[in-house]
């Protein structure tokens, strides 16, 4: 079994994000597309609105994608025995406030379907 060096496994890294973000990209283009052809035919069927919840997903996940890859090249452009650069880490993102919000709004679709 060979070793593989910090920098090897951080090559791998950058690689196994940039082809999870070409994928990711791909499936919100067609997402994308499908939601606009709804919105200009005014079809606002369960497809759409499913559509419409993976994409925003898609885009949260695509975002954190960026992250890794940022981090990722910050660590390929350090080198070894230098010290990172000293600029703070962005604060954890918090993701219980859309997801109380997701909550909500289907709280409210659902009391809208029952009175229909």
């Amino acid at each position: 079994m060979t070793e593989v060096t910090q920098e090897e496994a951080l090559r791998q890294a950058d690689a196994l994000v940039s082809e999870a973000l070409h994928e990711t990209e791909t499936r919100c283009t067609v997402l994308a597309e499908f939601t606009s052809y709804c919105e200009r035919n005014r079809v606002r069927s369960a497809a759409y609105s499913e559509a419409h919840r993976e994409l925003r997903a898609l885009h949260d996940h695509r975002r954190g994608l960026l992250r890794r890859q940022s981090l990722i090249q910050q660590a390929l452009d350090c080198q070894v025995g230098q010290a990172p650069a000293t600029v703070p880490l962005p604060p954890p993102s918090s993701r219980t406030v859309p997801m109380v919000q997701h909550q909500a709004q289907i709280q409210v679709q659902a009391r809208a379907r029952g009175r229909g």
